[in-house]
């Protein structure tokens, strides 16, 4: 979806452009990814550029947790929101009236409107768990920037209540396939389900505010995709233009901020430069995600050094043993084995009955550093000695080299598509969200928070 593609909508042109400067497009996929081709399900065959993704494969990931684009990290950030409770849910879809003289002192209202109704402990809560989601991420609020980002997330606060009120019976269908899929990512990305409680906690969550703020999410995204995406189009031409010539929502809004430019006759030479280089800048990007690295296709036998439960190293004498029992299934591999029974058989990569422990990647994947050298070092069909890792021991066979190569245009369309369609709807949900706002006659009470946040900075 896009709280965070909509909190990026009130910056101005000039600071969106530059956004783009440094890879807009990957930035408008993970924006808006929870709409995207990998939350989805499906997989990003053609541009794995635009979506990457992080294996989960026990002991091959490295140690950044990204999954299909969505991250715990960034699922938090966009939904600070969303922990309202059921009491207040309930609450939220009367029309709001103002407290009572008494409960002004326990819980100041801020928003009121149809269907909308926020007070002081709702924004302090989400407050609260945006200050813990930075502090995750080594880093904090700045001197003097409390109140801006109160009002900031007032805002997502206010939208994620119109949405929510807007809810028919499909959207839970929709919302459903989702959720499942998100939190069966989400819990991949750690080793038990002790170790992703245990960084809710970190977070100031509980599993219950959690998956509560995953099913808010999935619903305010289903209202989108239904009410505001369905409508978007996006021709055959405009995907042939893309994987020809690299264009794409952006560039095409440039290129006419550029020819009115160059019209001028008080325009400044170095500014039509530097337009254009901009454009030409993203174009070339574009183009380069329709690239295919070389890659290598690989079977994989995995045996874990670490505790799983405690995530701690296993003793050195477990470790020893390990390192032996890999040696000895390499002997029985080069002496004719079927590799790939062996990997079935012994491997500990959680993720073996999905992909039989068969892997295609990149020098540029998120895969440690010895394993993608291991790799790319091998005949095809030969088998590496054991490689060690932080995660582990590791054995691998190379299957066959793809050399690089640019996707057929049916290959990505889809992806392009989904890419495009992400572009015209973070254009487009501006003007949503403020019609929602006026049909809901939402009143801010709170004269502090009565900020325009146009240009502003956006919550990451």
């Amino acid at each position: 979806m896009s709280y965070k593609g909509y909190m990026s909508y009130g910056r101005s042109d000039a600071a969106r452009r530059a956004t783009l400067q440094s890879g807009a497009e990957a930035a408008a996929v993970q924006t808006l990814a929870r709409v995207s081709v990998a939350s989805r399900g499906r997989e990003a065959s053609g541009l794995r550029r635009l979506q990457r993704r992080c294996w989960t494969s026990a002991g091959v990931r490295s140690s950044c947790a990204p999954c299909n684009l969505v991250t715990l990290a960034t699922l938090l950030t966009l939904a600070t929101l969303l922990s309202i409770s059921a009491a207040e849910k309930n609450s939220a879809v009367k029309p709001a009236a103002r407290p009572s003289f008494d409960s002004l002192f326990d819980d100041e209202l801020l928003v009121q409107g149809k269907g909308v109704r926020i007070t002081s402990s709702q924004l302090e809560n989400a407050f609260l768990s945006f200050k813990a989601n930075l502090a995750a991420r080594g880093e904090r609020i700045r001197e003097g920037e409390r109140t801006l980002r109160e009002a900031q997330l007032l805002d997502r606060l206010i939208v994620t209540q119109l949405l929510t009120n807007r809810v028919i019976a499909s959207d839970f269908t929709n919302a459903a396939a989702f959720e499942k899929k998100f939190l069966a990512d989400s819990k991949k990305t750690f080793p038990t389900d002790d170790a992703f409680n245990r960084h809710l906690k970190a977070l100031s969550l509980t599993p219950e505010q959690f998956l509560h703020r995953v099913h808010e999410q999935a619903l305010a995204e289903a209202v989108i995709d239904r009410e505001l995406k369905s409508t978007l189009p996006v021709s055959e031409a405009d995907l042939r233009d893309f994987y020809r010539t690299g264009d794409d929502v952006h560039t095409r809004a440039m290129q006419v901020e550029l020819d009115k430019l160059a019209a001028e006759p008080s325009s400044k030479p170095a500014d039509i430069a530097a337009l254009r280089a901009r454009i030409d800048l993203i174009r070339s990007n574009n183009l380069a995600r329709l690239e295919q690295p070389e890659r290598v296709r690989i079977l994989h036998i995995f045996l874990a050094t670490r505790e799983r439960s405690a995530d701690s190293e296993i003793p050195p004498e477990q470790r020893r043993l390990k390192r032996d029992q890999l040696e000895k299934l390499r002997a029985r591999a080069l002496a004719g084995e079927d590799f790939a029974k062996l990997v079935l058989e012994f491997s500990e990569d959680r993720g073996v009955p999905e992909t039989k422990g068969e892997y295609t990647f990149s020098r540029h994947d998120r895969f440690s550093p010895e394993f993608t050298a291991a790799a790319f070092s091998l005949a095809p069909g030969a088998i590496s000695e054991v490689v060690s890792t932080p995660f582990g021991f590791h054995l691998i066979k190379l299957l066959e080299k793809l050399p690089a190569q640019k996707d057929d245009f049916d290959k990505v369309s889809s992806d392009l598509r989904e890419l495009l369609l992400q572009q015209s709807l973070q254009k487009a949900l501006p003007a949503y969200f403020d019609r929602l706002k006026k049909e809901a006659a939402v009143e801010i009470l709170e004269a502090k928070y009565r900020i325009d946040l146009t240009g502003r900075p956006p919550i990451e």
